[in-house]
Formats: C-alpha cells, sequence, structure tokens
C-alpha cells in the first residue's frame, strides 16, 4: 500500500514538474522564434491550433458532453468569456514580452502571482490572511516599488501576467468545469474572433502564416501543441498530489523564464530588477513555508 501510495506520489511530481519545466524552459524559445510575427496574429493562432488540438484529444479520449453542457449554464457562459479574454491577454502579454527580449519581466509577473491571489481572496472572497502571507504580500508591493522607482516606469508587463493569470485562476475556481474543457471553451471563443481576424489579414496579405516561410508557418500551427502538452501533464500530475504542492512546484516555471532569459536569451540584468527579484524570492519562500506548515497542520488533525 505505502509503495502504491509512493509510487503515484512520484508520479504526481515528475507530471507536474514536466509541465512546468516545459512552461519555463521551451515555452519561451519556442515564442523567441516567432518574434517578428505580430503578437495578436500569434494569439489568434494559439487560440485556433489549441482548440482544434483539443477537441480532437477530447473526443479521443473522453467525450463532449461536458463542453456542450457549458451553453446551458448562464454562470458558465459569463465566467469562461471572462476567463478567455484574460486568458488570451495573459498569452499575449507573454508572447509580447519574449519578443521584446523582456522574459524577465514575464518570470517576475508569474513570481508574484499567488501574491496577488491572496490579495484577491482577501478583498473579494474574504479570506484571512495569515502573517507571513502579509508579510509576502508586502514584499511583493516593495518589489514592484523599487522597480517604478528605478525605472521611472510602471512595470507593466509584470502586473499584467501576474494580474490576468491571479483573477483567471480565482473566477476558475468559482466554476465547476475540468480544466480541459474550460480550456476547450476559451479557445472556442478565441477562435470565433481568430477565424475572422486570420482571414482579414490573409486578404490584406499582412499576414505571415502561409506568406512567410514554411517554418513560421509550421510554428504558428505548433502554438496549440505548445499550450496542450504542459497543461496535460499538469492536470496528469494533480491526479497524484495535492494542489497546493502542485503550486509549489509551478514556480520551476518562472524559475526557469529568469534562467533562460539571461543564458540562453541572453538578456540584461539590471542591479534594480536584481534586487526586487531578490526581494520577490523571498516573499516566495515565506510564502511556500506558510503553505507547507498548513498542509501538516490539517494531516495531522486528520
Amino acid at each position: 500500500m505505502v509503495t502504491l501510495l509512493n509510487s503515484h506520489f512520484s508520479k504526481g511530481v515528475i507530471f507536474t514538474c514536466i509541465a512546468s519545466i516545459f512552461w519555463g524552459l521551451p515555452q519561451p524559445l519556442f515564442f523567441n522564434e516567432l518574434s517578428h510575427v505580430n503578437t495578436f496574429e500569434v494569439v489568434m493562432h494559439r487560440g485556433l491550433w489549441s482548440f482544434v488540438l483539443l477537441f480532437i484529444i477530447l473526443i479521443l479520449i473522453s467525450n463532449l458532453s461536458e463542453f456542450i453542457t457549458i451553453f446551458k449554464s448562464r454562470k458558465k457562459i459569463f465566467f469562461l468569456t471572462i476567463t478567455a479574454c484574460l486568458i488570451a491577454t495573459n498569452w499575449g502579454g507573454f508572447i509580447f514580452a519574449v519578443a521584446q527580449e523582456r522574459v524577465q519581466d514575464a518570470s517576475m509577473g508569474y513570481f508574484i502571482t499567488p501574491m496577488i491571489s491572496i490579495l484577491l481572496g482577501y478583498f473579494f472572497l474574504k479570506e484571512k490572511i495569515s502573517q507571513l502571507k502579509f508579510i509576502s504580500v508586502t514584499l511583493m508591493i516593495f518589489a514592484i516599488f523599487i522597480l517604478f522607482y528605478n525605472l521611472n516606469e510602471i512595470p507593466y508587463l509584470v502586473v499584467l501576467i501576474g494580474t490576468t493569470w491571479a483573477i483567471y485562476g480565482l473566477l476558475r475556481k468559482q466554476i465547476n468545469v475540468n480544466p480541459s474543457t474550460g480550456l476547450l471553451y476559451e479557445s472556442f471563443l478565441i477562435t470565433l474572433i481568430s477565424i475572422p481576424y486570420i482571414i482579414y489579414i490573409t486578404l490584406s496579405g499582412e499576414n505571415k502564416f502561409m506568406n512567410s516561410d514554411i517554418k513560421t508557418t509550421l510554428f504558428l500551427i505548433l502554438t496549440g501543441a505548445v499550450t496542450i502538452f504542459p497543461l496535460f501533464f499538469f492536470n496528469l500530475g494533480l491526479k497524484f498530489i495535492q494542489l497546493g504542492l502542485a503550486g509549489v512546484l509551478f514556480y520551476l516555471a518562472p524559475s526557469f523564464h529568469f534562467i533562460t532569459s539571461i543564458f540562453i536569451l541572453n538578456e540584461d540584468i539590471l542591479i534594480a530588477k536584481l534586487i526586487s527579484f531578490i526581494i520577490i524570492w523571498i516573499a516566495i519562500i515565506l510564502y511556500i513555508y506558510d503553505t507547507i506548515k498548513k498542509q501538516v497542520i490539517l494531516s495531522n488533525i486528520q
């Protein structure tokens, strides 16, 4: 029995790590190859091909009954329409960050997401904030202020990516929808915009798809696979481990974003950014410690 549990736990950790590492390492390198393509066009293709691929997968491994039931619920339609806008904006922010050689901003955005989630939970769900999490949030705000003060600009990509991802997570928790089915509906909504948009830019000759080199066209098609692959492994991992641990392992993604930006994409690291990163890393350590401590207490009670 113990061996079986350990086996399941190991599978969960491995699957979640595969997803997080894929999000963190290949994804920025992949989208860097599309930096010459308009960000909006990339987002539209990402939504379109994600829908096509996910639609095929769900037909093969399950059925579309849950997807169809979404159209019968006004609440689900309302929330998933908003989350579709949020995830498209988040994708756009990340793709734009890669194209502008600002992967570090994307990294920081995903690092601060849990702290933003704490604030959202406090203000909208009336959730209590522990002392350590309050310190984490305070450190995050201080880190953002340092960036603003030293760079003389609002770190909009950091705020955009972190905020959209946090609100996305908050809203998805409000509805009982399978992650894959929810993404299918979200990508379906994006597809409703992407098809006429792609037709328009094709007729006007502004498209890169089928109007550039083969590599660009292939990479635009593969945006769907790049989106679905890590999500598949992350959801698979969640079957064997707790959500809290999965959230901790997710930090591998922005960690690899940071490493990739410096050692592969050769982005410069400013002192102000480095100081902000260090402060945020301290905040994350406090957040993880507080999360693990609560999990241990709950386990002992049970």
